[in-house]
C-alpha cells in the first residue's frame, strides 16, 4: 500500500511530498549495510543503514519494511553570496535510531543548499532542469510557469533540499 501527500509548489517556489510505503527487502548486503527495497508497485531503492543502526542483524530478505519518506525543495532566483560562491554545495545530515525495547527503526535527514544553473525549461510540462554544483542534472517538477517568466537559461538559483526517510521493520513474517 502506499499513501502520498503532496503539496504542489506554494509561496516563494516551495514544494513538499510525503509518502509511506509498505516495501520487502529484496536484497541486503551485510557488509556495506545496503538495503534493497521492492515497494508494492514493483519499484525498487537502494538505501543505505549507516553504522549509527545497531540492530542491522535484526533485518533479512523478505521482511516487510513501513518506510515514511518526505522532501521538499524551495528555490530562490537570485545571484548568489560570497559565501555560498565559496562553498557552492553544503549538505548537512542527522540520524537517529529505535530504543533497544523497540521495533528496529532509524531515521534520516538530509537538508543541501545548492548554488545552481537553469539549464532548461519546459513550460507545458512545468519541468525546470538545473545543473548543480557536483556536475548532476535534476529535473524540478511542477513549477508553475508564472514562475519562469522573466528566467532565462543560464540564470543561477540557490536551492535548498531537505528529505527525511524513516524505517521501521514490521514483524508481519515475509512476502
Amino acid at each position: 500500500a502506499v499513501a502520498e501527500v503532496e503539496v504542489a509548489m506554494q509561496g516563494d517556489g516551495e514544494r513538499a511530498v510525503a509518502k509511506q510505503v509498505t516495501a520487502e527487502i529484496i536484497a541486503i548486503d551485510p557488509k556495506t549495510r545496503d538495503i534493497t527495497l521492492q515497494g508494492p508497485l514493483g519499484n525498487t531503492i537502494t538505501l543505505n543503514a549507516g553504522p549509527e543502526i545497531k540492530r542491522f542483524d535484526e533485518f533479512a530478505k523478505g521482511d516487510m519494511i513501513q518506510a515514511t519518506y518526505s522532501e521538499s525543495i524551495s528555490g530562490e532566483l537570485r545571484a548568489p553570496t560570497e559565501a555560498e560562491l565559496a562553498e557552492p554545495w553544503v549538505e548537512l545530515d542527522a540520524a537517529g535510531i529505535a530504543a533497544e525495547n523497540m521495533p528496529p527503526s532509524a531515521g534520516v535527514g538530509l537538508i543541501v543548499r545548492a548554488v545552481c544553473t537553469i539549464e532548461g525549461m519546459n513550460r507545458a510540462t512545468g519541468t525546470v532542469t538545473v545543473l548543480d554544483p557536483r556536475g548532476h542534472y535534476h529535473v524540478i517538477p511542477d513549477v508553475p510557469a508564472a514562475k519562469m517568466e522573466g528566467v532565462k537559461l543560464g540564470d543561477t538559483v540557490v536551492i535548498t533540499y531537505s528529505q527525511a526517510i524513516a524505517l521501521s521493520l514490521e514483524k508481519q513474517g515475509t512476502k
